[in-house]
């Protein structure tokens, strides 16, 4: 409700824009600011406390294989696991990101003319 009484919301109505495309081009890609930025961060919490809820739960998953190849001394699955948790993690940045160019016209990726 508080986007809808923004005053560009009011610009493109007294302009005369149909509702569904103020919905669609103004109203909705500001709101999903702030959705993207939080679903980005929680990605990074839900794999680093996959761990700790495998472990407690006993669950078969990365976070307890991780756990298990850490008492072993296994150290090519260590490294495998935090090679697979970076990628991730620069993946979903790398996305949000690009959303956020695509979201957000004040934002430019290099290279584009402003």
């Amino acid at each position: 409700t508080e986007t809808m009484t923004q005053d560009y919301v009011k610009y493109a109505r007294a302009k005369g824009v149909r509702p569904k495309r103020i919905v669609n081009r103004h109203i909705l890609r500001n709101i999903l600011i702030p959705v993207v930025t939080v679903v980005g961060v929680e990605f990074g919490s839900l794999v680093a406390f996959s761990t700790i809820t495998e472990t407690v739960f006993a669950w078969p998953g990365m976070g307890k294989l991780l756990i298990d190849s850490v008492y072993q001394l296994d150290r090519p699955v260590v490294v495998a696991y935090v090679l697979l948790a970076t990628l991730l993690f620069v993946t979903v940045n790398f996305l949000v990101d690009v959303l956020y160019a695509a979201l957000d016209p004040r934002v430019k990726l290099a290279g584009e003319q402003a």
